[in-house]
């Protein structure tokens, strides 16, 4: 009897774990728009939105249009209302190795070298903040000054 009432309680927490989408409880809304910067898209760049006083995370990632969708840290499409400090990175570039050198006489970890990511800020190094309102909003705006 002891083992069937394990399993019961274990199926249970996986379930409620499940059904919570993973995020804790915290509700998400719909969060998504645009990066631009001089009125161009940024494509290609990594977004991490942080509230500054509790932690809260998300993250996306732009496309050709500089269009992004938040997803939760700790997953689930959309993102916890509120104000975010946003960090914006542009993506390592593979390096070409020198001529010569073939890949595959170097170690796994050495055959596909990449650039270090680079943080875009504000030219004046200001933090770039947004509020997602408690409705969600998918044509958030951001533009790097």
């Amino acid at each position: 009897m002891k083992i069937i009432t394990k399993n019961i309680f274990l199926f249970t927490f996986v379930f409620v774990l499940a059904v919570s989408g993973c995020t804790g409880g915290a509700k998400l809304v719909p969060a998504g728009g645009t990066v631009t910067q001089n009125g161009k898209p940024l494509s290609d760049v990594r977004l991490e939105f942080r509230q500054p006083d509790t932690g809260t995370s998300a993250f996306a990632e732009t496309d050709v249009d500089g269009k992004f969708v938040l997803t939760h840290s700790q997953g689930g499409t959309g993102a916890v209302a509120g104000k975010y400090i946003v960090s914006i990175f542009q993506k390592g570039k593979p390096i070409p190795l020198p001529t010569g050198i073939n890949a595959e006489d170097l170690p796994e970890e050495r055959r596909n070298p990449m650039s270090p990511e680079i943080e875009i800020r504000n030219s004046d190094n200001s933090n770039i903040e947004i509020e997602i309102p408690e409705t969600g909003n998918n044509n958030l705006k951001i533009e790097v000054k």
